[in-house]
């Protein structure tokens, strides 16, 4: 049989799959895309934003100080290369809602490490009252977002790859020598499919916790400045100075794209709680979060088919994430450095018989 004349075959160019795509690349791996050019993705609708203190009990993400440098130094390294700008530092403000976030808030402000990421002097006031109603408190970090959609395109013109609806069942053959996809050969495949990993004959047994959410696209009828708002909410900027996304919902069990009245009533209410502004909604769009377990991402090898390698997880902060553990898996597969134990999908895995 002939030399497989790719490296490594990517299945799905979304988030996962287009920043592991630059890894291999940089290593002088030879990569082709195969992606379904679906119109809606998580990755597709995201709103890349990247903040250093988040969730509802306003805590440090996990290692920004680690992934935030790794994610710049990436996007930066491809914006040169595509020569288009997809990453921009942000000022984020965090407006509260009760009086327990700004309890929690208090035991934490003092905090050196909390400190280090909050804009100074903080402004005042942290939200013009012609824009909206800050009079509940809240503060402004330094922050950072990822115009995802941009980035996903800008890579596309460069990067190698084909329209192809896989059938794993089907377009997917291991032999001895590597792999054949849908006429392609390769010396490894890797699963980027995000939610649709589920349905991937493969990876089953890994242990997904998806949540769907609603994403609506509005146009404001004034000018807003270009940092993103959090208050039950995210509102973020776009290229457009005027048009913004604001989201997100969390549904568990409709795991579908449809997307749901109830939910853009719910994100619309929780707007005009705190925003004055009168806008239109141009779109209303739906994807399913590709949350894992822990909501980590996972990587590597599938523990029987070692020419089958995962890439998956990276959930609502994949922004951020996306370079660290792209760079993980491509310094395992051209280098073999061991994956962090953390983030390897064999820790996972549970066999065809032990599961029937």
């Amino acid at each position: 049989m002939a030399q497989a004349p790719w490296d490594v075959i990517i299945v799905g160019q979304g988030l996962a799959g287009t920043t592991l795509a630059w890894h291999l690349i940089a290593e002088g791996q030879r990569v082709l895309l195969l992606d379904a050019g679906e119109a809606v993705t998580s990755s597709k609708i995201a709103a890349g934003l990247i903040t250093p203190i988040t969730g509802k009990r306003m805590a440090l993400s996990r290692r920004y100080d680690e992934f935030l440098p790794a994610a710049r130094k990436f996007y930066t390294s491809i914006e040169k290369q595509t020569g288009q700008a997809f990453f921009h530092d942000r000022i984020a403000l965090r407006l509260f809602r009760s009086d327990e976030e700004r309890e929690n808030w208090s035991t934490r402000s003092g905090k050196p490490d909390f400190r280090s990421h909050l804009v100074s002097p903080q402004p005042a006031p942290l939200l013009d009252s012609k824009l909206g109603d800050a009079s509940g408190g809240g503060f402004a970090m330094n922050a950072a977002q990822l115009d995802v959609v941009a980035y996903l395109d800008a890579s596309r013109a460069v990067l190698e790859w084909k329209p192809v609806t896989l059938d794993w069942h089907r377009d997917v053959v291991f032999d001895a020598e590597g792999v054949s996809v849908s006429g392609c050969r390769a010396r490894t495949l890797i699963s980027c499919e995000g939610f649709a990993a589920t349905r991937n004959p493969y990876f089953q047994w890994v242990p997904f916790l998806a949540a769907k959410g609603d994403i609506l696209t509005v146009r404001f009828h004034d000018r807003v400045l270009p940092q993103s708002l959090h208050r039950g909410i995210w509102v973020a900027p776009t290229a457009e100075p005027d048009v913004f996304r604001v989201g997100s919902t969390y549904d568990w069990d409709n795991l579908d794209q449809v997307p749901n009245a109830s939910a853009r009533a719910e994100i619309e209410s929780k707007l005009k709680e705190f925003f004055h502004l009168p806008y239109t909604v141009l779109d209303h769009r739906a994807a399913v979060r590709p949350i894992i377990s822990e909501s980590k991402a996972l990587v590597g090898l599938h523990p029987e088919e070692e020419r089958l390698g995962y890439f998956n997880g990276l959930g609502s902060k994949g922004s951020l994430h996306a370079p660290w553990y792209a760079q993980c898996l491509a310094d395992f597969l051209v280098h073999r450095n061991p994956l962090p134990e953390d983030v390897d999908v064999q820790t996972h895995f549970v066999s065809n018989d032990a599961r029937h």
